[in-house]
């Protein structure tokens, strides 16, 4: 007997990612495909052409299944299975139909689309009290793109970028809304807009608190959120005035967690309106050595041997709980790191900074979905990235059968495996969204 392996072939029609099935499933039982149908999309142009909501939905799929960009999206299509598992007429659309879907819609359109598919969205989650956590990051673009300018790149100095902002839900995780901006700007330009428009898809009255870090410490934005009655916690730069008045205090009080002191002080900043309240943190680093913050360059502060942390808040929360409740914050950074390492967040690039914004924003839809499949379904403690989900649950061989007419999907697992495939059908079997009348 030689060690040559024989082979052989078969006509059926076989997939890599037989557990899409899972994510399908739980899909259409929260009623997106429906939702997706009824957006103000456009018509599709010719009778040959892709309704546009299919364009969207398996678009979404492309990204769960780990495309970088239009060229690996359109690779879907030849992938029978799946095509059949959605009951897409055509399958995946090509690069090209991907590159001139996107340019269609114009920012308005963009925001009228994602205003009514978020409130569907965030309204059936039932959620009440959450957290709004907002932040801005930086994508590298190396074409040329509008709104693409040279700004604040600490991994690429002097290339053009995008400078995205974005809220997420501290609860659920999830993306509320995203705009993209020009490379330039700050932190805080148009952040009262951005709001304005993230209470179109969610109520104001839902959120309870908002953090951000120092890039949205600024008077406008204090005013703002105090006008609207939206409790903050936002991280101050440390600059003279508030060094001056951190180095004059002397009643400090101890946490739970050994080496960190806080306190509270009023103080009124160069160019806010009035005095407020602001938490500081002080870190021992001759207990913890690796902590973070900053030195207030002092020979009356044992120079070199204490980091400070300043938290502007509006809260009635006790010091301690200001601080910890702010590092909770430290989840949106992760989320932004998910969102551009597990779902290419800055592949999907146009000539149209609508174009990338729209694109951008679908994203954030795929990353709300598995969110919502790792909430409800998966339950798991540990917090599972897209590549596990996908690993563990999704890239699963398949292939299809029919008997008596009804096509069955055959999926190759067994043991433990099977089990576990079998108790997420079952869960969500189970599941019943809070507003699933509503959607339904």
């Amino acid at each position: 007997m030689n060690g040559k392996l024989a082979h052989t072939y078969t006509d059926k029609e076989v997939t890599p990612w037989g557990g899409l099935l899972l994510v399908k499933q739980f899909y259409d039982r929260i009623g997106m495909g429906k939702m997706l149908r009824s957006l103000p999309l456009h018509e599709r142009g010719s009778g040959r052409g892709l309704e546009h909501s299919e364009i969207v939905e398996s678009f979404l799929v492309s990204i769960i299944l780990g495309a970088n960009n239009c060229s690996s999206s359109s690779r879907l299509g030849y992938d029978k299975v799946v095509k059949e598992m959605f009951g897409w007429k055509r399958g995946m659309p090509s690069q090209s139909t991907l590159s001139r879907f996107f340019p269609k819609y114009d920012g308005a359109e963009s925001d009228e689309i994602f205003s009514r598919f978020n409130q569907w969205w965030f309204r059936s989650l039932g959620y009440r009290n959450m957290t709004l956590d907002v932040d801005s990051t930086v994508i590298t673009r190396f074409g040329e793109q509008e709104g693409a300018e040279v700004g604040y790149n600490p991994r690429y100095k002097g290339r053009k970028s995008h400078h995205p902002i974005l809220a997420f839900l501290a609860e659920p995780k999830m993306v509320v809304n995203s705009w993209i901006r020009a490379g330039n700007c700050a932190s805080s330009k148009e952040f009262e807009e951005f709001l304005e428009n993230t209470f179109e898809m969610i109520p104001r009255e839902q959120i309870s608190l908002l953090r951000g870090d120092n890039g949205f410490c600024s008077n406008k934005i204090f005013n703002y959120l105090e006008d609207k009655g939206l409790a903050y916690i936002i991280s101050s730069p440390m600059k003279a005035g508030l060094v001056d008045a951190i180095l004059s205090q002397r009643r400090w009080l101890t946490t739970t967690v050994k080496g960190i002191d806080v306190c509270s002080i009023t103080y009124r900043a160069r160019g806010w309106s009035k005095a407020r309240r602001v938490v500081v943190v002080r870190k021992d680093s001759a207990v913890l050595p690796q902590c973070k913050g900053k030195t207030l360059f002092s020979e009356q502060d044992d120079y070199l041997r204490y980091r400070y942390k300043a938290l502007v808040t509006t809260t009635t929360l006790s010091d301690e709980l200001v601080w910890k409740t702010y590092n909770q914050r430290a989840e949106a950074e992760n989320q932004i790191k998910e969102l551009k390492y597990e779902y290419n967040i800055a592949g999907f690039n146009f000539h149209s900074e609508w174009a990338t914004e729209f694109a951008f924003r679908w994203v954030t839809v795929a990353y709300n979905l598995m969110s919502s499949v790792r909430n409800a379904i998966l339950v798991s403690k540990v917090s599972n990235r897209l590549s596990t989900i996908r690993y563990n649950c999704i890239a699963i061989a398949a292939y299809l059968t029919t008997n008596s007419r009804r096509k069955t999907l055959v999926l190759s697992a067994n043991g433990k495996k099977r089990d576990y495939l079998e108790g997420l059908f079952q869960r969500i079997d189970q599941f019943k969204p809070p507003n699933i009348e509503s959607i339904a």
